[in-house]
């Protein structure tokens, strides 16, 4: 999952999801545009700010935000119109990556505040400047027929985004649009506060946990006769995959399924109604339509297609799964009659052992935390040409455990990421990599923090063994990082980052999970406590156990797809989210709904993709299909991955998705890889 702040408040805001987001030698600073404007003067170099105290957050946001407004009024007067627009956007896009990371992941109360805070602002100051008619007309004015391509497309994407905001609007409307957009914020900050600050706890007795790994349970020490385990994913995930006890396993699945729960009904009620009348606003006749305006999907009905085209493909696949789940659980259980949703992972990892050879707690010895982390910067050192510098005393850091490294080619940084790896209070609950700067050439470099709640070798007896599944995970927003930062040259801040349409922005990662999957990069980092490296042969099962559970898996995610999608097509007086969710889970998956669990409280995609979940399933369309030339040169062959490198991930923006993918591929893209992935 990426979220970049200009992205998604633009998403959620404008319906404007499109635009925002290496070579063997250094990829040149992209020049300034040829356009008939006098040259600009040089931008102030901004000094670094400690960010931690919230006073300091403040300072740092008003300073930004003040700089944009320099900017803007700047705009007016059309001396330089492109270039203070630039320097508008930079600035506010600065202020609201900052807040937006901040929010998720500092140990201080008071500067999470004071950075949602910030983000309101930053969300305010975009929804005025895509509201303000002097502005567009000032860019329109502007003569770009003799530009390059990439100030042109600039121009087109902007002055699009612009009609979709609802620029044509009357002076009256447009001022009620802004003060809509900033409730929607406002409440989308409120929903996912409630989501990172809920953590539960369930106090066990030792005696049930039965099945679970030596080193989980060495990790958790009985206190007052009882050990504690909570909802974050270092718990959740092993309970359910490995606890034998099948009531502790459905409660702690009750308790992940209900988080914010407390306020969260009330605040999507909210949310879809304020979506759906800025929808009208601007002609809709609802927000998954408006929302999707400018994506590869165009419109709600389209999205619905896909959903269903998928699912007819995949639903043979899932009843062919959840059989042999049945099958599995009959042996414990002869009078079982259906599988529980609690009891899927477990089953799963059963079946894998048994029809597979491939046993979970065997496969999770190979995969420490460290040398994982090790094995993936040393596999896209080689596959991008690039160093990573690990960095001391960066002003930045919000906590003792961040990590931080300058990705370098030769003698050049190219820019800085953040690694943010490991679960704590307060802390954002899932995976995501966090934009904090977006590259603009010749003003400031890319840098990117990766989000993560994995195993923490610090809590650990021995080595943080990972699941594979966290592996994938690990290198799925990997993808997301190296995607931000080798799309941090170009000259306009309207294409610099990961600006591309929204359904397309997880194809990089989702096809980088490729890696975590084969032994030719496997092996070069995968070792158990011995230094044994894992076996050809057991990943040669993983990846045909891998097939097993991917048929319920994608039905699964297309009941996640329908449901963020008919959430906001239905009138939101009337819906009932308990009601859709249990309506749709019958139609999708073979799985019943749980009693107790109010799952749509705890989705936190219902904020950043609001209707658009679709877009992953529809971005590992893409990615199947982005796979194909390694298929015979293999996964670290530095020509193939130098072109996808320079014809995907540095173009940012720069062009329309299908374009980048038919520049690497040699051809438009298509669906036969991803109906050869579902149907095997």
């Amino acid at each position: 999952m990426a979220v970049g702040m200009k992205k998604l408040i633009a998403c959620v805001l404008f319906a404007a999801c499109g635009g925002k987001a290496p070579a063997p030698a250094p990829a040149p600073v992209a020049p300034a545009p040829q356009v008939a404007e006098a040259a600009p003067p040089p931008a102030a170099k901004l000094a670094p700010v400690k960010l931690g105290p919230a006073d300091e957050l403040k300072a740092y946001c008003a300073g930004e935000l003040a700089a944009a407004g320099t900017a803007r009024t700047q705009v007016y007067t059309g001396a330089h119109t492109l270039e203070d627009y630039n320097e508008m956007e930079r600035h506010m896009t600065n202020a609201a990556e900052r807040g937006g990371l901040w929010k998720e992941v500092s140990p201080d109360a008071a500067t999470r505040d004071a950075a949602r805070a910030c983000q309101q602002d930053a969300a305010k100051a975009f929804s005025d400047v895509t509201l303000d008619k002097r502005l567009y007309d000032a860019l329109k004015a502007v003569d770009v027929k003799n530009a390059d391509a990439e100030t042109k497309r600039m121009m087109f994407l902007t002055l699009r985004d612009y009609k979709l905001a609802g620029i044509e609007l009357d002076d009256a409307q447009r001022k009620h649009a802004s003060e809509l957009d900033e409730q929607i914020v406002q409440v989308g900050q409120n929903f996912e506060k409630n989501i990172a600050e809920d953590t539960r706890k369930l106090d066990v007795d030792p005696k049930r946990l039965g099945g679970m790994p030596a080193d989980w349970v060495a990790a958790h020490p009985v206190h007052d006769g009882v050990v504690t385990i909570t909802t974050d994913y270092p718990d959740y995930i092993p309970i359910e995959s490995y606890a034998d006890d099948d009531a502790l396993r459905k409660d702690l699945l009750v308790q992940f399924q209900s988080r914010g729960d407390k306020a969260n009904d009330a605040l999507l009620k909210q949310l879809l109604a304020l979506r759906a009348e800025r929808a009208h606003m601007l002609g809709f006749k609802n927000w998954a339509d408006s929302v999707s305006a400018d994506k590869m999907l165009k419109g709600g009905t389209a999205e619905a297609d896909f959903i269903t085209r998928v699912t007819k493909l995949a639903q043979p696949r899932a009843k062919r799964d959840y059989d042999e789940l049945l099958k599995q659980l009959k042996k414990t259980n002869p009078k079982a009659t259906a599988v529980a949703s609690w009891q899927k992972t477990k089953l799963e990892l059963e079946v894998k052992k048994d029809k597979y050879a491939v046993d979970s707690e065997e496969v999770r010895s190979y995969f420490s935390y460290d040398e994982t982390l090790a094995g993936l910067l040393a596999i896209t050192s080689k596959i991008y040409n690039i160093a990573y510098v690990p960095v001391t005393g960066d002003p930045l850091v919000w906590h003792p455990d961040v990590q931080v490294f300058d990705v370098m080619r030769g003698q050049e940084k190219l820019g800085r990421i953040y690694l943010d790896m490991h679960p704590r209070a307060d802390k954002f609950k899932h995976a995501a990599e966090f934009a904090i700067l977006d590259g603009i050439a010749g003003k400031q470099l890319p840098a990117g923090a990766l989000v993560c709640n994995l195993p923490d070798p610090k809590q650990s007896h021995g080595p943080a063994l990972m699941d594979h599944e966290d592996v994938v995970t690990m290198f799925h927003e990997f993808g997301h990082l190296m995607h931000h930062t080798f799309a941090g040259k170009h000259h306009w801040a309207r294409i610099a980052g990961t600006s591309v349409e929204q359904d397309f922005v997880e194809a990089p990662s989702q096809m980088f999970e490729e890696w975590a999957w084969s032994y030719e990069t496997l092996k070069l980092f995968a070792k158990n406590a011995q230094g044994q490296v894992i076996p050809e042969q057991l990943v040669a099962r993983m990846r045909k156990a891998r097939n097993f559970g991917e048929g319920t898996g994608t039905v699964q995610q297309m009941l996640y797809a329908a449901l963020s999608l008919e959430l906001h097509r239905a009138d939101p007086a009337k819906v009932d989210p308990l009601a859709l969710t249990k309506k749709l889970q019958a139609q999708y998956t073979p799985f019943a709904y749980v009693e107790g669990t109010h799952f749509y409280d705890s989705f936190g995609h219902l904020v950043g993709y609001s209707s658009m979940y679709y877009t992953y399933m529809w971005s590992l369309v893409i990615a199947k299909d982005l796979l194909t030339p390694f298929e015979k040169a293999g996964l670290m062959n530095t020509d193939v991955t130098a072109k996808y490198r320079d014809t995907i991930l540095v173009q940012g923006g720069a062009k329309d998705a299908a374009d980048l993918v038919k520049d690497f591929l040699g051809r438009p893209y298509n669906f036969k890889a991803f109906e050869k992935y579902l149907s095997e």
